[in-house]
């Protein structure tokens, strides 16, 4: 009975489990191509071989029940072929799950560029400008590298965006002074699209265009670790200073609540050296 019971049924299962765990495919993987095999391996340990273990423990239990006569042993045994029948269906199902095809990563990663890419345009001006419009997306800046290693003839790029992602911002800022870039807004730059704006070796502003400034907020309904919105309006206040502009506008930036935006006028924006001109 404790043979029967505690090798063939409970040692025996424990090691099928182990093995399929160790067997799992990684992240974004499957094995939909081995299909037929893995079923069929499913089927013969999860099937042939534990209806044959489940009905060695029942007889295991009966006879020792008739040499013996207790019965308690015997219901002990079936209990425990109920509970590795259930643990036995839940990792069938999961052999099963494991045939499913599943996108790779890269595709998946891919799918989700495309996707972002859809919220923000580039393209071409006259006179060798780049027009940006739209939500500054995750790969934007990497984006805008490549086209301007496609073309050095670039060297203004005109931003009309009321913001996005603070770290793509800082990218393209970067990206602009190290290719000494010049920036123009014809519109409204607001949000994060300040930060790149001041990223420009020159940075000009059309008459009646405005820059938009508020607190910094976490678009997002969950805790992001390692992220703190007053640690972020610090990197870029120190962006705006290495930039040139005066402290007493860098101490207003980040003024207005979250749900709302400052925009100051011409004048204003002139005289702190947020821009170097005002743009016909």
């Amino acid at each position: 009975m404790g043979w029967s019971f505690w090798v063939n049924l409970v040692g025996l299962r424990a090691v099928i489990f182990v093995l399929q765990e160790m067997a799992q495919p990684g992240p974004y993987q499957d094995y939909h191509e081995w299909a037929p095999m893995v079923l069929l391996a499913a089927v013969f340990l999860h099937g042939v071989v534990f209806v044959w273990q489940a009905v060695g423990v029942i007889r295991a239990g009966e006879a020792h029940m008739v040499d013996h006569g207790g019965i308690s042993l015997h219901w002990g045994a079936q209990l425990g072929a109920i509970i590795a029948f259930w643990l036995t269906a839940s990792y069938a199902l999961n052999a099963w799950q494991m045939t499913n095809d599943v996108p790779a990563y890269e595709n998946f990663a891919e799918k989700m560029d495309r996707e972002r890419a859809t919220k923000y345009r580039i393209t071409a001006q006259p006179g060798g400008a780049l027009l940006i419009e739209g939500t500054l997306e995750l790969g934007i800046t990497r984006r805008l590298a490549a086209v301007l290693a496609n073309d050095r003839a670039i060297r203004e790029v005109i931003l009309s965006s009321k913001g996005g992602n603070i770290y793509e911002a800082r990218g393209l800022a970067r990206l602009f002074r190290d290719n000494e870039i010049s920036t123009r807004v014809v519109d409204e730059c607001s949000s994060a699209c300040t930060t790149a704006f001041i990223g420009g070796v020159t940075r000009r502003l059309k008459s009646g265009a405005r820059l938009g400034f508020h607190q910094y907020r976490i678009e997002a309904n969950y805790d992001v670790l390692g992220t703190d919105p007053k640690d972020e309006e610090t990197k870029d206040r120190t962006l705006f200073l290495q930039a040139g502009v005066k402290p007493g506008f860098v101490s207003r930036m980040h003024s207005a609540a979250p749900g709302s935006m400052w925009y100051p006028d011409a004048n204003e924006l002139s005289d702190a050296g947020v821009i170097t001109a005002i743009a016909d």
